[in-house]
């Protein structure tokens, strides 16, 4: 009788069998098998599997968290989004440089279907959303004072030399125009991305099944008659492992 699984696949199922019976050891070759054959959780931006799109959202935030890392060295304001308050100049690059830890923990917690750790890279994106609007709400009021502060005394007590700039060239109205469109743009891709991190986390604590799939027939030719895209998932209820417990 014609088996459906390939003989890789029964292979790599012997030699988890011939393995000593530890939960821990067990568990881990059971996701490494069964990875390839595991329900999909959905996708992002229409086409990117989920997975694959929080694996790319965490290295760009470590990726970003470098370019942090390098503006205490640099002190160029072109490569961040806020910084006419001298206040708040360095807040948002001190938050961005911790993606050095949480952007990995959550790579390796997408690729290992940890929630805990997804979890993790979740919340350090919500805190990078709160940065960014304090940020934006400290420059929007020295902004707002920028007509004739390249004439005033307190330009030449307290420099600060974007706002300077900006005043000395006239486009105060435009800088404010514009740096309103950039936020709103940063702010909403941002929040974005925190909802697909987020999305995968709920996916993963369900417990998502595998695919059982029934081939047809008994012939090598035949296609395989399944329903792998039916989704019905809820959260409340979660998956079916979430009330199976662990085997032994």
């Amino acid at each position: 009788r014609h088996s459906p699984l390939g003989p890789r696949t029964r292979s790599s199922i012997n030699a988890v069998r011939a393995l000593p019976l530890h939960s821990r050891e067990i568990a881990w070759h059971r996701r490494l098998v069964m990875s390839a054959h595991q329900k999909s959780l959905g996708s992002c931006l229409f086409c990117i599997p989920l997975r694959a799109g929080v694996a790319a959202i965490a290295s760009a935030n470590a990726v970003y968290a470098l370019v942090c890392l390098g503006q205490f060295f640099m002190h160029d304001v072109r490569f961040q989004s806020g910084g006419y308050n001298p206040h708040t100049l360095h807040l948002q690059v001190t938050v961005g440089a911790f993606g050095l830890v949480f952007a990995p923990v959550g790579l390796l917690g997408v690729f290992d279907s940890k929630p805990s750790w997804v979890r993790a890279l979740y919340n350090f994106q919500v805190v990078q959303l709160v940065t960014l609007f304090l940020v934006f709400a400290s420059d929007l009021t020295y902004l707002r004072r920028c007509e004739g502060f390249a004439n005033t005394l307190e330009a030449q007590l307290r420099p600060n030399a974007p706002l300077y700039e900006v005043s000395r060239k006239g486009m105060c109205a435009l800088a404010r125009f514009y740096y309103l469109v950039g936020f709103t743009v940063d702010f909403g891709v941002n929040t974005y991305f925190a909802w697909v991190t987020r999305d995968l986390c709920r996916k993963l604590e369900d417990d998502p099944p595998y695919l059982i799939r029934f081939f047809g027939g008994g012939g090598a030719g035949k296609q395989p008659s399944e329903h792998s895209q039916v989704t019905g998932r809820s959260h409340d209820v979660g998956g079916a492992g979430r009330y199976m417990g662990t085997s032994a």
